[in-house]
């Protein structure tokens, strides 16, 4: 086995091909042997069978005529012949007769016997003369066989030799191109070949080998540099880690299994005391006794540990806030290697979180503290320490006028301003809020807490009353206020701050200005409220609805002009409800536009048929606030299509609040009504806001003086001026002035002499259906047109 694991695949590969070569050689060589033999043999016993009938036949006459010398003479001359070794011959008694052998012949084992019986024909009667038996020696054909034999040798030996030759040529011609791959091979693995793989233009096997050889040294040149390029990519690894492990926030610290520190960064040698590299770990130089001690329990069983600690910083000597974690180093077998500790400064992040939790907490505009800190304190206030607690809601009057006017950043300083004076409110027991557009709200706990939150709120409200100096400007505000009141850990926070809301909007309601404190009658009519909402949806769908209309007149001549539409609502359980409380539901809760839809069809097929009649005056019907800045003229104009009401035979009559509410986009629509044909008045002129500032920014036709002007004039001759000063300056802008809310003869003999054009009012009667003033304008027609009306409907 060794000599084979010595020698070349060469050497191998030829001994493995002629050594069973040879074998098949010695085996043909020892068959054919054998089978010379056997044909030697055959021919040998053949040669016997015929010999044996000869001497026979040749002994029959002789011993049939009894001469025993021609018999003699006969045996002697065929064992002259050298082919048989041995003659005898028996008579029929089986006695030898006559016997002799060839000189020198020895028997041998394998010599052949035969025997055979004489028998004599000649005269026509077969006679037995007894038997005769020879011996055919073996060695007579030893040498003819040794011959063939070496002569077959010869020839099995050249061919031997001529297989051997060609299977060398052959190996030699296939073993070439292998030594070379295998030198290629040798060449590689020294890493000292740079030539080209031998035998690729093969297309044999050994060119196979050759190509998967030129792939195995492109692999391999690839692999080496993906290595390369690995190496470099681990030593940049490496390098980026230490660097990542020097500029990073957080300490690191290594220490091996005897606990030596082996590695630790910049901020590991500021945070972890006195820890180095080569010195063994100390925890008792930063960390609390008590702290130092379980960090050190934890390293010790291998268990992974995380604390929270204060240290102090070895240079600058601030107080950290330290997160401090820390575990068992193992390898992939589980074998402890050590110990590691990492330190988060978490310093800047409580600082931070605070920050967050503040701005979550505080509005960012004022930074008062915001609704969800309010109800917060609030709920805490009511359930923690069982204190009555105040609670006061408030926002600012016309404060979208201002942003709409000067801008959002002039309302922004305003609230900043007020802020101010709610924040110079809180103390201990009081906390002030801002909790989003322009309201604000205060806490006050505590046995008086009503009254300091009373004294608070009039003293806020007085203040905002004030011209506020804002950035340079002087702005006109003022604020509305609601209080309630709650006590005990069973009282509900949103329930205060629903009732302290409910007090707002009833300050609101009555005036502005105002500090409203909840009271029960405040949750009686807002259950009304709810309720008449409810019924005016109901009533809106079965058109319960109807119009009124209110004349106006001529003062100089006492003529009608016109008719105001009003709106009469009578419910069957609740009786006949104002309009002034149903009209302000249906606007909070979007049914004005149905309403006013409703009014306006009834009120301009009236008018459409008063102006077929002839009347030349105009029906006025009201637009709400809330209908502006929806495309009222188009609404209107459907209205008037609808019910097929020329528009010259209707008024619209608008609040200045319809501007203060909508501002450009309201004048617009008011300028499209007037294309219409519709004429615009301006209602309840004098109760608003500056109204005689807005005077020059309305196109209206017609002005309406308030009613409360009008009751006021007996009495007042302060009010009679104003009402003068109106006329007039109504006539200089080309409008027509009416005074509303007339209900007696002085008043109308006043308004005249003012120099008021029309007059609206009781003085005149009542408002009238619609068949009464149909009968007022045509007297003895106003059944016929109502009749006449039902009939074309039909």
């Amino acid at each position: 086995m060794n000599f084979f694991a010595n020698t070349s695949f060469r050497t191998r590969l030829l001994l493995s091909m002629v050594v069973p070569v040879f074998l098949i050689q010695c085996f043909s060589i020892v068959h054919e042997v054998l089978d010379h033999r056997e044909v030697f043999l055959a021919a040998l016993e053949q040669e016997r069978d015929l010999m044996l009938r000869f001497i026979a036949a040749s002994l029959a006459q002789p011993m049939h005529y009894d001469e025993p010398a021609q018999i003699q003479h006969l045996i002697q001359d065929i064992l002259r012949e050298g082919r048989v070794a041995q003659v005898q011959v028996f008579d029929t008694s089986g006695a030898q007769i006559f016997g002799e052998r060839s000189l020198g012949y020895s028997p041998a084992p394998n010599d052949l016997h035969a025997s055979q019986r004489i028998t004599y024909t000649g005269s026509g009667q077969p006679r037995d003369l007894g038997h005769l038996e020879i011996i055919l020696p073996v060695s007579v054909i030893a040498g003819a066989m040794r011959a063939a034999i070496v002569s077959h040798l010869a020839l099995s030996s050249g061919v031997l030799v001529l297989i051997t030759l060609v299977i060398c040529l052959a190996l030699s011609r296939l073993s070439r191109p292998v030594a070379a791959i295998i030198q290629t091979l040798s060449a590689m693995r020294n890493d000292s070949f740079d030539g080209t793989i031998p035998g690729l233009e093969r297309r044999d096997e050994i060119g196979l080998m050759a190509q998967a050889l030129h792939q195995l040294h492109e692999k391999t040149n690839e692999v080496a540099e993906l290595r390369a390029q690995d190496d470099e990519s681990v030593r940049r690894e490496h390098k980026r880690i230490r660097r990542a492990l020097q500029s990073t926030r957080d300490g690191v610290l290594l220490a091996d299994e005897t606990g030596e520190v082996v590695l630790c960064n910049p901020n590991g040698e500021l945070f972890f005391g006195d820890a180095q590299v080569g010195r063994k770990l100390n925890l008792k130089s930063w960390l609390p006794p008590e702290l130092a001690e379980q960090a050190c329990a934890h390293i010790k069983h291998n268990e992974s540990f995380a604390f929270e600690a204060t240290t102090t910083h070895n240079l600058s000597g601030h107080v950290l806030n330290l997160l401090v974690r820390g575990g068992p180093i193992r390898d992939e077998h589980g074998h402890y290697l050590g110990a590691m500790l990492l330190a988060s400064d978490h310093s800047d992040q409580s600082r931070q979180a605070e920050r967050v939790r503040f701005l979550a907490e505080h509005d960012s505009l004022t930074g008062l503290p915001n609704r969800r800190l309010m109800e917060q304190t609030l709920t805490t206030w009511l359930q923690q320490e069982g204190e009555e607690v105040s609670i006061l809601l408030a926002d600012l009057d016309h404060f979208k006028q201002i942003n709409d006017t000067l801008g959002h950043p002039a309302g922004d300083a305003l609230l900043r301003v007020v802020a101010h004076r709610f924040e110079s409110c809180a103390s201990t027991y009081v906390m002030a809020a801002r909790l989003g557009g322009d309201e604000f709200s205060i806490l006050v706990k505590g046995a008086d807490s009503l009254t300091r939150m009373t004294n608070i709120a009039n003293r806020l409200v007085a203040e905002m009353a004030q011209p506020q100096e804002v950035s340079g400007q002087v702005l006109h505000t003022g604020m509305s206020a609601g209080i309630a009141t709650l006590s005990g850990p069973q009282a509900r926070p949103s329930e205060g701050i629903r009732r302290a809301d409910l007090a707002l909007y009833e300050a609101k309601r009555g005036g502005r200005g105002m500090v409203e404190i909840f009271h029960e009658d405040l949750e009686t009519e807002i259950k009304r409220k709810s309720l008449l909402e409810s019924e005016l949806r109901q009533a809106l769908t079965q058109g319960d609805l109807r119009p009124v209309f209110q004349m106006q007149t001529d003062l100089g001549t006492g003529e009608v002009i016109g008719f105001e539409t009003l709106a009469r609502w009578h419910h069957r359980q609740l009786g006949t409800i104002s309009p002034a409380e149903f009209i302000p539901i249906a606007e909070d809760c979007g049914l004005i536009r149905e309403l006013t839809y409703q009014m306006m069809t009834q009120a301009f097929v009236a008018a459409a048929r008063w102006h077929d009649a002839g009347f030349q005056g105009r029906v006025a019907v009201n637009l709400s606030p809330k209908l502006f800045g929806a495309q009222v003229d188009e609404f209107v104009n459907d209205c008037l299509y609808e019910t097929n009401c020329p528009a010259e035979a209707i008024e619209a009559e608008i609040t200045e609040t319809v501007v203060l509410a909508s501002g450009q986009s309201a004048l617009r629509e008011i300028q499209a009504l007037q294309e219409l044909g519709v004429t615009v008045a301006l209602d309840d002129f004098g109760m608003g806001y500056s109204s005689l500032s807005y005077l020059q920014k309305f196109p209206v036709d017609k002005i309406k003086v308030d009613a409360a002007f009008v009751s006021k004039l007996p009495e007042s001759e302060e009010t009679r001026a104003i009402v003068g000063a109106i006329a007039e300056l109504g006539h200089a802008l080309g409008m027509r002035v009416t005074g509303e809310g007339a209900e007696t003869d002085e008043h109308r003999q006043l308004l005249k002499a003012c120099g008021v054009d029309y007059l609206q009012g009781y003085f005149d009667g009542p408002p009238l259906t619609e068949r009464a003033a149909s009968e007022r304008l045509f007297p003895g027609q106003g059944q016929h047109l109502t009749i006449q009306e039902i009939t074309q409907g039909s």
